[in-house]
Parts: structure tokens; C-alpha cells; sequence
């Protein structure tokens, strides 16, 4: 609280919002709602907690000089990646200090103790973790990597001005010598190193917050409503904004409008400053033309300072005809019209956008984790701009001459391509091929750079025309289709791309500083199919691998020590393959040999070439491009639409040769399988068995939950290979998912690798040779449909042929032609099921063969979600979208002008964002606010009477001893340092206000991930999202052999009550509970066994049975699937407690490890950089038992402010999953958030805000933490 001085009238009582209150009361109550208040608030306590919290550094020995007015500094000592010693990122923020100092560490400088924080006056701690005592071991709020101090930022672009620039190479010759720059280590173990010396000019780290680096949805910012002008040149070409929101709305809203859209072009029109008059005149044909010019449209000069948008190119290629045709010899032909942009102007379009360059990376750099637990530090794998690769092509770039006369910094810029094919249509052969650049389609970070085109129909014509009608053959075609792939990519690889390669392009960048950029192609993902087009090898030939030369026949080695060592010594090489293309092509071009000849064959078919030449080997070879490296592995077809599918489908003809009746059982066990958050684990459908539409998630979901269904399926000798193979296959696939590696994970996952090739011979040799396995019926369906295709085909073929085709329809089919051509039968016959085929399990495979090459890719470009083929196939939905507003005839120029229309919409959007400054979402959205560690509601309208809902629930097991064990629970809480048993006296102190206790259907827990990110699980007692996992307790009941470093609780209740001790009856204390039931370990989780935890219920006459958490000490969700080999506790279903649901209970429960990746690291004890509760030995005592909780969230309260309360705002809470119950009234009110060191300080009755933060800020500015005890 501000008093200010006033010459008349009383004192007036000033917010921190500046507005001022005579009365005191009317400030009081004005405090409870101001939101500016709260976040300084806020603010101070998160100062408070991040000072008790943070990591201790190790003390520094600092030599005073005894003089109150200045202190020496000497640089902390931190862990050097090689013999070289390392500058640490507080040396640097000194623009005093000298090389030579830098060098040694030892440089110390003279500073102004007075002009310095109290934190800076003491010596600093590296590293060195606070007791426990002061730290919250199980909730640390994510950060992005320590970023650069902002002192050395400022120093380098000084040094970077151009009145100061210099030669790049020059500097770093002359810079190799000086270690490379680290940053401090932040709370996680983390550093960063850099290539260079010195620190970079612009860190792309300073400016994300935790909300950048959240998965919790995110409330929207409300725009600020600015009165619309008549004419405002900002929107063009639209003439007045609500114009521009309309036609933002209609084109980069969602071509298939939905509810939230409809609420959208609400808001749009129920704006105050939305004038209908000015929609009217709006001229929309025009706009839209203008808003889809490209370079060949007469509209383009609008925006050519922008973008240079589609370019039209035809592409030709030339035809061999062999000399076995009447006219051999190469013909060209005019295959299509590519729509492409030049690859230059995408990269000056992005380095233009303040938004993207806020974010790029001018510098790669090595993330290095040291914790306490780690006996050495370890480099972990992210993203690209941190993988070795990147650091090689910088270190290369900063090595090399550079330009003359240029001394300006020289920053690679990575490239990375996605392509495939999608049908735009769900019917019909419409098909369209993109190609993409790194991606996210929520951010639409997308870049569609080009269309690619296939063979028209009218090839067929062409062909014909020069062999009498005979056509050129299968292999011939396939050899065109190579050559027009090549010959798309020739034109993206044009010339101006090729000079920026080699002497890079000079570009503004938004920081107002000049740099030289080289693109730089890292990475090309596809499927196989297009592996092999870009490759330019044949598809499943006698090496069918896009990266090795290993043959077909060792295709099954995996893991094998003789297949690591013919992968390093058997790679593909464009040295060998040059010439051999080059004297084939030659052979088919000069001499006229066919494209399949035997001369032809001889040279290329042993190592699986095919005679096309490389548009990457031919355009970027010589740079020191290697095309088959760039061809990165791709986990979405090869494993879970490859190996995996084609394991599951084997295991169930496994299973109908044994017993038809198991599918059903499998399918009934799927069916009986929980869901499991927001749409990690979604529910199955009916029939799992017949694998019908499918998508590579659903399979995911299948193989995370396969442990429970197929336990017992077969019998034992069988049954424990097939357990063992399942659990390598979901633990390799969780460690091949991660978005975050270490050096000590990647081991595990190249033991994976070896241990999975050896489980998949064994189950070849053990359990599929027992069984005699047919196809599936939907296998055998397929087969028949796919021979009556190439039948039809067949016919067709031979009918054209002899020049005799039918004028009338086919049988089967419409006048129009429109129908099937199917054969006429009468109407009641009946269709013959089609014979199935004997099928062995075969993983003699491309896909299988991959598998040991995830590792190395990793350990090279980083983490597998960079290079998925998974946002290619996301951004299929962007294609299919915009293919929807087009007239689906010329199509391909549409889908352009859509693409640059949506574009500069977007473009014009964020300028107007930036010039209107519109605020963040509100952080008072408490549901969706990542810093908390939970949240419950705060309405109290759903309630019973301590004595109603005792009597009600008086014969249930449950409740037994309900109320003194409750009371037990807020003891602690109110006294947490006293453990000793409660005496009825002490019991009979606490009261409860109006005698209530207040009833809640969600509760939030936020979390922070392994790989520093922070989510949330919804936990709703009513749906099977009701289970929880917390840190195991030193005292814990059970045995220790079996217990792991978690305990689990399913919740049957969330409850607060308000409570009134005796000993300050003018407050109440607001206190949160889980009402649980306790699970007990059954078999302990192990890796070396191959086995999950199981666990069960305790009985209900067991007085440990039920109990109360204090929500702050949840860690998070966890999945729980019934052992269902086990059977259930109660066939009959009838149970005894209805709040337990005991009558559903099953013997035993799998606690499933792999449901998701954080649950996975949870379980990799230690390994999960993010959860900072592992990184040392625990010592907790009682964390979430009634004798030993602690509700720090809750806050005092006094009854006067509990009587006024009022709780009327709404809040948008996250729709949930269908089997999610809907939130109730009390979820959509104003909610109580439960913030994790809250209650840290007492605060006086009637206290002001200002008050407690006054004292927060004195507390500390006196208090010196003894960090040695």
C-alpha cells in the first residue's frame, strides 16, 4: 500500500493499478479483484521460490581485499568438454577483460559492491543443489536452455556493426586456439556450448517463455477494440478492416466450418467498430485475385517486395526408344507444368518475418547435462540446430575462405524436405505431390515449395504414336517416371540456388544487422517408395537399402556384430555409382539398348542402380553433398505401419490357428483397455481384429497397450517369448520417439536394437514354426480385390491393342462409366468367399533392416520428431483442405493462389498485432496457467453437510473412520513438523465452517516433462482418468522388495473444506484433499526381466485401504490396465463399497510404462533431464499420507472474506475426451488454484497485498541461507 500526501480530506489509499481509495475497506475489496495487484504478487513469490529452489552453485574461493566498497570476482568453475578450459558465461558479460585473461579463467575485475543485488555480493554456488528442506523436489517449473547473458549480446553486436566489421574467416583463424563459449548451468544441468569464442549475437532463448514451451492449451488474447478508419492503406488490399476479418476468417479458417468458427464470425461482426456497408463494397473477386498473383500473373508487382510467390515451369524430358522400335532413338517430351517457388525467396520470405526470426538460430551449439547424480557430463540430442551435423557444416562454413571483401558473419541455414503423395480426393485418382520444408502445421510453419507432377495419361498417346501402338513397356515407363522426378528437382536446384550454396546470399535481418546465409540441405524424409525415387535405385532390389549396400539375403541381422560393421563399411557413395550411371545412360541414349537390357542389367542391377541421373549427387556432389546420408530414417511407415503392423498381423493368424475363439477374446480385452489422457490412448473399436481404418496412431495405441491383451493368449512356452518380444518392441519404440537424448538413452536404445533382433529370430524359430498360419480373411479379400484390379487392367490393355474397343459399357457398369466394372452374376447368387494362402512371418525386409539405423541418425541429426515423416502426413490435411475450395479442374494453379493468399493474410494479421500490441492471454485463467502445479475449482456450490454425508455413506467400507482420519490429514497440514499420533483432544480443536465439505469433479496437475516441457492430466473420479502416481515413501507399508520409486492411488473423491482452529477462530483455512484408494505392488517394474509392475487393490477391511493426498505431492496421471489373464476379484459384480466400485475390480493391474514418453523416463529413473526429483538420492518423508501431508497451497482466509465471497466469472475450460464426463457448473466458475509454496508466509488479518510484498521483499533482502547444513 502507497500513502500519499494530501494537503485535505483523508489519506487516499493507492493500488499498485494506480487507482485510489479513500476507505479502507473499499481498497480491501478492491485488492481481492485487481489483476496488476495479483501479478506483482505473483511475482514476488515467484522470485521467493525460484530464490529456494534454485540449483546451489559450488562456492567459489573469493580473496576479498577486506574493502566494503568493492569486491574481486573470480570466474566459476565449471567442467571443460576437452583439456582446454572453458570462458563461463559471467566472464564474458565483461568487456574489460583480456584475451589472455579469458584464456586462463583467472581474470578478476574491480566492482562496486554497493552498485550491486544482494545475490550478486555473495559468492556464487555451481551446480550444488539446496537441501531438500527448501526445495520442491517434485514440481520445477520448465526454462528453455540457460540463454546468453545479455551483456555479451549486447558487446558482439557492437563488435558486428558495420563501422566494425571484419573478416569472419580471418577472426576465427585467428580465434581457433580460444576455448569455445559456455552459458551458466541453469536449474536442469543444462549447458550450452558454442563454436566460437565469443557469445552470439542474437539468442533466440532470451525470448521464450513458459508458455512457449507448455502443452497446456492456452487461453486466446482478447484483441483490443480500436475504432476502424474509412480507409486504411495497412489492410491492403482489403479497403477497411472489416473487410480484412472477414476474409482472414473465410480463408485461413477451416474449409469445413465448425462451432468454434461459427463463434468466431461472431465475434468478427458483433464488433463495435464492424461496419456492413463497408463488406458491401468490398470488391472480393479483385482482392482475391490480387492476394493469388505469382510471378506469372499480371498482379504480381504488388508484392514484390515480399515474395516472389509461383513460379510455372514446364518440364521436358527425353524418351529413349530402344532400336527394337520402329523409330528408336531419345524423343523429348513436354511431361507437365511444374508450380514451384524458388527455394531463395522461401528463405528470404522467412529471415523477413520478425516472428520467424525471433526464433531462428544464427548459431549452432553442443547442449551438454551435467546433474549431481551423473558422474560426467553428457551430450544430449534435440533438436537439429544442436546436432552434430549442424556443428559440422558450421565449423566447415567458418573454416573456409571467405568471400572477398566481405566481412560479414556467415550463418548456414538448414533445409530440410519433406514429399509424398496424397489423394486429394476419397474417391477417384486425383492425387497431388508436395513438397514441404521443416514444419508444424498448428504454427503453420509449413513451406509448400513445389507441386510435382506425375506421367499424364496422355504419355501413353505419346509412346504409342512412335511404336505403332505398342508402347514402350513397364521398364521404360518407370525409367520416364524417374527421369521427371529428377528433372522437377533440376528446376527447385536452379542456379540462383547453387550460387547461394556456395557463396551464400546477403540479407537484412531483422535485428537490423547484415549477414551472409548458405542454405544447407540436412535432411530428406519420405517413405520408401520416394526413398528409392530420390536415391535413384530400384525398389526392393537385391540392395534394397536407400544407405547401404547390404543384400537382401542379411537383410534379418539385425543387431548382429557383423551388420554394424558391413553398415560402416558398405554405405552408398556417388563415386561408385557416377560412373557406372554415366556408361549405362550411354548405352541406352547412344546405342539405343533398352532401358531393361541385358548390357544394361550387367552394370547397375548387382548393387540395385537404376540408369538415372541424381539431381542432388549431379547439382550438390560437388559441395560434399551426400544425398543417401540426407535420406534420414522414418519411424512412422518402417515401424509402426511397418514392423509392427506386420508383428500384429502375424500374431493374429497365430492366434486363429490356434483357437478361432482367442481373436474375440483379443478383441474383448481391447475393448476393456482405458483411455488414457487428452488422445495419448484413445478407446478401441469393436473389432481391433479386423484392423479396419487404421491410421499409424491407432497402431501406436495398439502396440502401448499389447502387454495386457496377449498375456495368456498362448500357451506358457509360447506365451513368454511373445511377452518378451512385445516389450522390446513398445520400449524400443518409446526410446525411438523421444523428443530429448542423452548419450546414457541412446545406449539403451542400441542394446534395444541388438536384444530386438535377436527376440525377432527367436520368435521365427520357436513359436512360428509351431503354427500352421493362413491369411487373414481381410488379407485374402484384398488379395482378390488387388487380382481383379490388374485383370481388369490386363483387359483393357489387350483390347487397345487389337484396335477393337468395345463402344458399349462393360457389364456392371453405368451408361456414363461411372460404376465399377465388375462381372454380371444374378441376383441371388452369392459372392465366394476367396481361398486363403498359406503365410510365414517374413522380416527379411527393408523396414526391419532400418531399424539399426535409428542410433546413428540420431546421434547425427538429432531427435527422431524433426525428420518423422509425421508432419508431411499432417500437413496432407493443409492439401486437402485447400483442394476442397478449388473448381477440381485446374486445380494446381488454385491450390498456389490459395497458398499465397492464405500467406499474406496471415502477413497482414501479425503487422496489425505488432502496431495494436494486443496483451497475452490472461495468466488468471488459472486452469490453463503452466506455472501452477495444480488446479481444483474454487465453487462451493457443490457440497453436504459433514453429518448428511457421513450418515449416508455410514455402511460404506470406505468411510470408515472418515472423520478422524480427515482431521488427522489437516493436523499435519496446520502443523507439519509434528508426526506423532493425534489424541482426540488435539482432533476435537478443528471445526469445520458451516460444517461442509465442498465437492469437485476435475482436478489439473501440471507437470514438468523429461524433456522440459510442461503438461497437464485431467483427473476426473466418474471416468476411468482417475488414477495417480506419487514418489514412494521411505515408510510406506508393503514389501520392499517390491517396491519402486512410485506409489499408485485411484481417486474416488476431490474434496476442500474450510477449517476453523481453536486456536485463530477469526480465520479459515481452506484445504484440499484426494480422497484415494491405495493400490499395493504386486511385482515390481523391472527392465532386466522384461516385466511391468503389477499392482492391486488392498482390501477393504485393510484400514490402509483408503487415505488422503494433498494434491500438491501428485506427480501426474498414470495409466492403469486390468491383468486380465488374471480375471476379475468379482465376477458377479457385486460389490461392497459404491464410492469404491469395488465390484468392477479386477485380481491384478499392469501399470503401463509405455503410454507415453514421460512415463517411459519416469521409469528410467534418473534419465529424464526434467524431472529434477530423480537428479539425486530421495529422502521424503512422508509425502502424501495423512500423518505426514503438507497443504501448502492453502492460504488463510478470513471469515469475513469468505462470506463476501462471490464466484462469477467464467472461464472456457478444454473440451475432454469422449470418455470424459463434461465439466459441471462448479468447473466453470471462478476456481481456486492450488500454487505449490503459497503459504510460505503468514499474512495478518485484513493485510494488503503491497504489505505482504514489502515484507517479502525484506525478508530476503536480510536473510542469508546457510547452504553448507
Amino acid at each position: 500500500m502507497d500513502l500519499i500526501d494530501s494537503s485535505s480530506g483523508p489519506t487516499p489509499f493507492r493500488c499498485t493499478c494506480t487507482r485510489e481509495f479513500t476507505q479502507a475497506n473499499a481498497y480491501t475489496k478492491h485488492q481481492r479483484s485487481c489483476t496488476k495487484g495479483k501479478k506483482r504478487l505473483f511475482s514476488a513469490l515467484s522470485k521467493a521460490k525460484d530464490l529456494l529452489g534454485s540449483a546451489k552453485r559450488p562456492r567459489v574461493d573469493s580473496n576479498r581485499s577486506g574493502q566494503s566498497s568493492s569486491t574481486q570476482f573470480h570466474l566459476p568453475r565449471v567442467p571443460p568438454s576437452s583439456s582446454d578450459e572453458i570462458i563461463d558465461a559471467e566472464h564474458s558479460n565483461n568487456p574489460s577483460a583480456s584475451a589472455s585473461d579469458a584464456i586462463l579463467g583467472t581474470a578478476t575485475v574491480e566492482v562496486d559492491e554497493n552498485e550491486l543485488s544482494l545475490a550478486q555480493r555473495r559468492s556464487r554456488r555451481v551446480g550444488v543443489p539446496m537441501p531438500l528442506r527448501y526445495r520442491q523436489y517434485d514440481d520445477v517449473l520448465p526454462q528453455p536452455p540457460p540463454s546468453v547473458p545479455s551483456g555479451s549480446a549486447a558487446q558482439q553486436r557492437g563488435l558486428n556493426a558495420p563501422g566494425n566489421s571484419t573478416d569472419t574467416s580471418t577472426a576465427t583463424r585467428t580465434s581457433l586456439r580460444v576455448p569455445p563459449f559456455r552459458t551458466a548451468r541453469n536449474v536442469f544441468g543444462l549447458v550450452r556450448q558454442f563454436f566460437s569464442s565469443t557469445p552470439p549475437s542474437h539468442d533466440p532463448e532470451d525470448v521464450v517463455t513458459l508458455r512457449d514451451i507448455s502443452s497446456i492449451t492456452a487461453v486466446a488474447a482478447a484483441e483490443p477494440d480500436i475504432p476502424a478508419e474509412p480507409q486504411d492503406s495497412s489492410f491492403y488490399p482489403y479497403p477497411n478492416r472489416s473487410s480484412f476479418e472477414l476474409g482472414h476468417w473465410y480463408w485461413n479458417g477451416s474449409a469445413q466450418k465448425s462451432h468454434q468458427s461459427f463463434k468466431q464470425l461472431i465475434d468478427i461482426v458483433g464488433r463495435p467498430g464492424f461496419d456492413p456497408d463497408d463488406v458491401q463494397s468490398t470488391s472480393w473477386n479483385n482482392i482475391n485475385s490480387q492476394l493469388g498473383a505469382s510471378v506469372h500473373d499480371e498482379e504480381r508487382d504488388e508484392w514484390e517486395d515480399e515474395d516472389a510467390g509461383w513460379q510455372r515451369t514446364q518440364v521436358t524430358i527425353d524418351v529413349p526408344f530402344s532400336r527394337t522400335t520402329t523409330q528408336p532413338g531419345a524423343r523429348p517430351y513436354i511431361a507437365a507444368d511444374l508450380y514451384h517457388r524458388s527455394l531463395i525467396s522461401v528463405i528470404r520470405e522467412k529471415l523477413s518475418n520478425a516472428q520467424d526470426d525471433e526464433l531462428f538460430h544464427y548459431e549452432p551449439y553442443q547442449l551438454h547435462w551435467s546433474a549431481p547424480h551423473l558422474q560426467h557430463e553428457v551430450n544430449i540430442q534435440g533438436e537439429l540446430y544442436t546436432s552434430p551435423a549442424f556443428m559440422d557444416a558450421h565449423r566447415q562454413l567458418q573454416e573456409s575462405p571467405g568471400e572477398p571483401g566481405c566481412g560479414l558473419p556467415r550463418v548456414v541455414i538448414a533445409l530440410m524436405f519433406w514429399s509424398d503423395a496424397t489423394h486429394l480426393t476419397s474417391f477417384g485418382n486425383t492425387k497431388l505431390w508436395p513438397k514441404y520444408r521443416r514444419c508444424k502445421p498448428s504454427c503453420h510453419l509449413a513451406n509448400h515449395v513445389a507441386y510435382f507432377q506425375k506421367l499424364p495419361d496422355s504419355f501413353k498417346d505419346f509412346t504409342c504414336s512412335y511404336t505403332q501402338g505398342k508402347g514402350i513397356g513397364r521398364e521404360c515407363t518407370t525409367h520416364c517416371h524417374r527421369e521427371l522426378f529428377q528433372a522437377q528437382w533440376r528446376i527447385l536446384l536452379d542456379p540462383e540456388f547453387l550460387e547461394a550454396y556456395e557463396h551464400g546470399i546477403v540479407i537484412l535481418c531483422c535485428d537490423g544487422l547484415e549477414r551472409r546465409f548458405y542454405p544447407r540441405v540436412f535432411t530428406y524424409s519420405a517413405d520408401y517408395p520416394e526413398k528409392v525415387l530420390v536415391a535413384t535405385i530400384r525398389q526392393l532390389g537385391g540392395c534394397p537399402c536407400p544407405r547401404c549396400l547390404i543384400p537382401m539375403g542379411r537383410l534379418h541381422s539385425l543387431g548382429m556384430i557383423r551388420d554394424r560393421q558391413q553398415r560402416a563399411t558398405l554405405v552408398r557413395s556417388n563415386a561408385s555409382r557416377s560412373q557406372l550411371v554415366a556408361t549405362a545412360r550411354d548405352i541406352i541414349y547412344e546405342k539405343n539398348y533398352g532401358v531393361d537390357s541385358v548390357a544394361v542389367e550387367s552394370l547397375l542391377k548387382p548393387h540395385s542402380w537404376v540408369p538415372s541421373s541424381n539431381a542432388f549427387s549431379d547439382s550438390l556432389g560437388p559441395f560434399g553433398f551426400n544425398v543417401f546420408v540426407a535420406l534420414v530414417v522414418d519411424l512412422l511407415h518402417e515401424f509402426e505401419l511397418g514392423i509392427w503392423r506386420m508383428l500384429l498381423v502375424h500374431l493374429l493368424r497365430i492366434l486363429y490357428a490356434l483357437n478361432k475363439d482367442s481373436i474375440h477374446e483379443l478383441d474383448r480385452r481391447y475393448r476393456q483397455v482405458p483411455p488414457f489422457g487428452r488422445a495419448t490412448i484413445r478407446r478401441f473399436s469393436a473389432n481391433t481384429s479386423e484392423l479396419s481404418n487404421m491410421a499409424a496412431r491407432n497402431f501406436e495405441d495398439l502396440l502401448q497397450c499389447s502387454i495386457p491383451v496377449f498375456d495368456g493368449l498362448l500357451p506358457d512356452n509360447h506365451n513368454k517369448i511373445i511377452m518378451d518380444l512385445l516389450f522390446i518392441m513398445a520400449h524400443w519404440h518409446g526410446l525411438a520417439k523421444l523428443r530429448m537424448h542423452s548419450d546414457l538413452t541412446l545406449d539403451i536404445l542400441d542394446q534395444q536394437t541388438t536384444d530386438l533382433g535377436e527376440q525377432f529370430r527367436q520368435f521365427k524359430a520357436k513359436v512360428c514354426s509351431a503354427y500352421h498360419t493362413k491369411e487373414l480373411e481381410p488379407e485374402a479379400a484384398a488379395r482378390s480385390r488387388r487380382q481383379e484390379k490388374e485383370a481388369t487392367k490386363r483387359a483393357e490393355k489387350d483390347t487397345v491393342v487389337q484396335g477393337t474397343t468395345a463402344q458399349k459399357p462393360m457389364a456392371g457398369t453405368s451408361a456414363k462409366g461411372k460404376g465399377k466394372a465388375i462381372p454380371e452374376q444374378p441376383q441371388d447368387a452369392r459372392i465366394p468367399k476367396p481361398s486363403r494362402k498359406e503365410k510365414s512371418f517374413n522380416f527379411h525386409t527393408y523396414k526391419f533392416h532400418a531399424l539399426g539405423d535409428y542410433v546413428n541418425t540420431i546421434r547425427r541429426f538429432g531427435t527422431t520428431d524433426s525428420y518423422s515423416t509425421e508432419p508431411g502426413e499432417l500437413e496432407h490435411r493443409t492439401s486437402k483442405g485447400r483442394y476442397r475450395r478449388t473448381d477440381r479442374r485446374a486445380f494446381v494453379r488454385q491450390l498456389t493462389q490459395i497458398e499465397r493468399r492464405q500467406a499474406r493474410l496471415r502477413r497482414i494479421k501479425r503487422r496489425q498485432q505488432q502496431q495494436q500490441h494486443s496483451p497475452r492471454a490472461d495468466l488468471d485463467e488459472r486452469a490453463n496457467d503452466p506455472q501452477l502445479h495444480h488446479y481444483i475449482g474454487q465453487s462451493e456450490k457443490k457440497y453436504d453437510d459433514f453429518g448428511h454425508y457421513l450418515r449416508s455413506h455410514a455402511t460404506d467400507p470406505a468411510m470408515k473412520d472418515f472423520l478422524p482420519r480427515l482431521k488427522d490429514y489437516i493436523l499435519d497440514c496446520l502443523k507439519p513438523e509434528e508426526i506423532s499420533p493425534r489424541f482426540e483432544l488435539e482432533r476435537d480443536s478443528i471445526f469445520f465452517k458451516r460444517n461442509r465439505i465442498y465437492h469437485h469433479n476435475l482436478a489439473r496437475f501440471n507437470y514438468t516433462t523429461y524433456d522440459v516441457r510442461r503438461d497437464q492430466d485431467v483427473i476426473n473420479p466418474r471416468t476411468p482418468h482417475c488414477n495417480i502416481m506419487l514418489l514412494q515413501g521411505h515408510d510406506d507399508h508393503g514389501d520392499d522388495d517390491l517396491k519402486g520409486n512410485y506409489r499408485y492411488a485411484k481417486v474416488i473423491g476431490i474434496h476442500h473444506v474450510n477449517v476453523v482452529h481453536v486456536g485463530n477462530v477469526y480465520e479459515s483455512r481452506r484445504i484440499e484433499f484426494l480422497f484415494v484408494r491405495w493400490y499395493e505392488h504386486v511385482q515390481k517394474h523391472a527392465w532386466e526381466t522384461r516385466t511391468l509392475g503389477r499392482i492391486r487393490f488392498m482390501p477393504l477391511a485393510n484400514p490402509d485401504a483408503f487415505g488422503f493426498v494433498d494434491p500438491a505431492v501428485v506427480l501426474r496421471a498414470c495409466h492403469i490396465i486390468p491383468a486380465f489373464a488374471r480375471g476379475q476379484r468379482n465376477p458377479s459384480e457385486r460389490g461392497l463399497s459404491p464410492l469404491a466400485g469395488d465390484k468392477h475390480d479386477w485380481q491384478e493391474y499392469y501399470v503401463n510404462t509405455f503410454v507415453d514418453r514421460d512415463t517411459l523416463m519416469h521409469f528410467h529413473y534418473g534419465l529424464g533431464v526434467g524431472h529434477v526429483y530423480a537428479h539425486e538420492p530421495r529422502t521424503v518423508a512422508r509425502p502424501y499420507l495423512a500423518q505426514g501431508a503438507s497443504s501448502s497451497q492453502s492460504a488463510p482466509q478470513t471469515t469475513t472474506q469468505a462470506d463476501n465471497e462471490h464466484s462469477g466469472r467464467g472461464e472456457s475450460l478444454r473440451e475432454t475426451t469422449d470418455s470424459q464426463d463434461p465439466p459441471s457448473d462448479e468447473d466453470e466458475e471462478n476456481d481456486y488454484a492450488g500454487v505449490e509454496a503459497a503459504n510460505f508466509f503468514g499474512q495478518e488479518q485484513n493485510g494488503s497485498t503491497d504489505s505482504l510484498i514489502e515484507a517479502l521483499e525484506e525478508m530476503y533482502s536480510d536473510h542469508v541461507f546457510d547452504y553448507e547444513n
